[in-house]
């Protein structure tokens, strides 16, 4: 499959010179390279990393954390973390310019155009036949590595994440202010964050609160729930035949909720505009009651409000009751992957280094570090168990720059056993129970040139549309007319091409 045609007329020039460096270096090195420690000769492997950072403060080079790293995979590294915020738009550029570091995180999964026409023309190493060989890398669940998949193959390391791990985060001493049970259905949700609104839960005497904040964050809305609803998880497939989630009756029953949240002043009006920072610290400094996580960042939230107010509680709640019962959307397993470009790793001896490396991460040793920190200061030990000492430092200092992109097998039964908080006591519960409602996309290992191309700009066309229904800018019919604008521009093209992707893999 190509997409050299599209590419050269969306992504012009810089995608050419891409193309073409890629197919320069499509050649392998020798299979003879030995899977020996990173660093040969007892000389340390120095690593470039350019990963995404989700955390407030770069941490100092040469730090402990890194030492500890370093010392156990004979390495020396060099990371350079960009924000999230900026990596996405960041990461092709990068990409374009040839000028890239050995290891290379993408932005979320590898289903972008840019990223699918650089590895499909060689610019990274297709790592699908080495794995095997790596003990802690081969034990990721096969699925995983299929959803990261381009056409089966497999040109990066996918960082594991719970299948299912999407949350509703909320003040429990809010809750337990008003009298109100925890949230089980879609109508308990709306009647807390109507409560969190309307009836002084910080019972400071101000009408001062609303009862979630959400944002838009990568052309999605990130308290978008629509599954509860029956409708599928981005794309349905029957018989064959795809349908595009937005298009579902569902769907528009999930958009009039947000609209009716909207309008009576439930969530941030401002939604459209603001940013993580914005939209988390509405949660941190109790202006709002409620906010979407991942399970992992539950417990960081809680140590970020109690610094505010150290008398706040926080609980979370997942799949919840409704007209179709307990669904919950499901994802890839993974949270992007680590690529290695062929311009920076120069032999497959170099290349079979670095997966040495990343297989080292998930020794006890290193789970440990990466789980728990520095014994002493992110955590003590008692009666064999980890107990952690200080939650923000540990995500200041760990969790951020080394934990979250940087481990890429799951290490419950690797590490040290903790003991634990109630709040990771739940996580674990929450993200095994989840994996009875995860509703799960289609498309995921599935390849269209037409969204490939032209996903963002399709995307983009949606997002606005449901800003702009939420907001009543637009009415019903204004959103039927926007999703017939989005078949005709491309949507009905790409339902086609999954389908036959479909069937070629069947």
């Amino acid at each position: 499959m190509t997409l050299k045609k599209s590419i050269q007329k969306k992504m012009g020039a810089a995608m050419l010179v891409l193309a073409l460096a890629g197919s320069l270096l499509a050649g392998c090195g020798s299979n003879e390279a030995s899977q020996a420690d990173p660093g040969s000769a007892n000389q340390p492997l120095n690593i470039k990393m350019t990963l995404n950072f989700d955390g407030k403060e770069v941490p100092q080079k040469d730090n402990e954390v890194e030492q500890a790293m370093e010392k156990y995979t004979n390495t020396s590294l060099d990371f350079t973390h960009i924000s999230s915020n900026d990596f996405c738009t960041k990461l092709p550029v990068m990409i374009a310019s040839g000028e890239l570091p050995q290891v290379l995180a993408s932005c979320g999964a590898p289903n972008q155009s840019y990223l699918i026409t650089a590895a499909q023309n060689g610019a990274f190493w297709d790592i699908t036949d080495l794995i095997k060989d790596y003990k802690n890398l081969a034990s990721m669940p096969q699925l995983v590595y299929d959803n990261v998949s381009i056409e089966g193959r497999l040109y990066g390391i996918p960082r594991f994440r719970p299948v299912s791990r999407y949350t509703f985060v909320y003040r429990q001493d809010w809750l337990d202010h008003l009298g109100m049970q925890p949230p089980q259905t879609v109508d308990d949700l709306y009647q807390m964050l109507k409560a969190f609104t309307e009836q002084d839960p910080d019972n400071n005497g101000k009408n001062d609160t609303t009862g979630a904040t959400l944002m838009i964050i990568n052309n999605t809305l990130s308290f978008d729930f629509s599954p509860a609803f029956g409708a599928p998880n981005n794309w349905s497939e029957t018989n064959g035949k795809f349908v595009k989630a937005e298009e579902t009756p569902e769907y528009l029953e999930y958009l009039k909720f947000m609209k009716r949240l909207y309008d009576e002043g439930l969530i941030n009006k401002d939604f459209a505009s603001i940013d993580v920072g914005q939209n988390e610290g509405n949660l941190e400094n109790g202006k709002a009651g409620v906010i979407n996580a991942a399970t992992n960042n539950v417990l960081g939230f809680q140590s970020r409000v109690e610094k505010v107010n150290p008398e706040a509680k926080l609980d979370f709640v997942s799949a919840l009751e409704g007209p179709q019962g307990k669904r919950v959307s499901a994802d890839r397993g993974s949270n992007g992957i680590l690529m290695f470009p062929k311009a920076s790793v120069k032999s497959e001896e170099e290349l079979k280094q670095l997966l040495t490396f990343f297989d080292k991460l998930a020794d006890q040793e290193m789970a440990d570090l990466l789980e728990w920190g520095i014994e002493g200061k992110h955590y003590e030990m008692k009666d064999g168990k980890a107990v952690r000492l200080n939650q923000e430092l540990y995500d200041d200092e760990v969790s951020f720059p080394y934990n979250k992109p940087l481990v890429t097998v799951p290490l419950t039964a690797i590490k040290t056993p903790g003991d634990l908080d109630p709040i990771s006591e739940k996580v674990i519960q929450v993200e095994k129970e989840n994996e009875q409602y995860a509703v799960k996309d289609p498309t995921m290992s599935l390849v269209s040139d037409t969204w490939a191309e032209r996903g963002a700009e399709l995307t983009q066309l949606l997002i606005d549309a449901k800003v702009k229904f939420i907001m009543g800018k637009l009415d019903e019919n204004g959103w039927k007319e926007q999703l017939e604008k989005f078949k005709q521009v491309g949507g009905d093209k790409v339902a086609e091409e999954y389908a036959a992707a479909l069937a070629k893999s069947k």
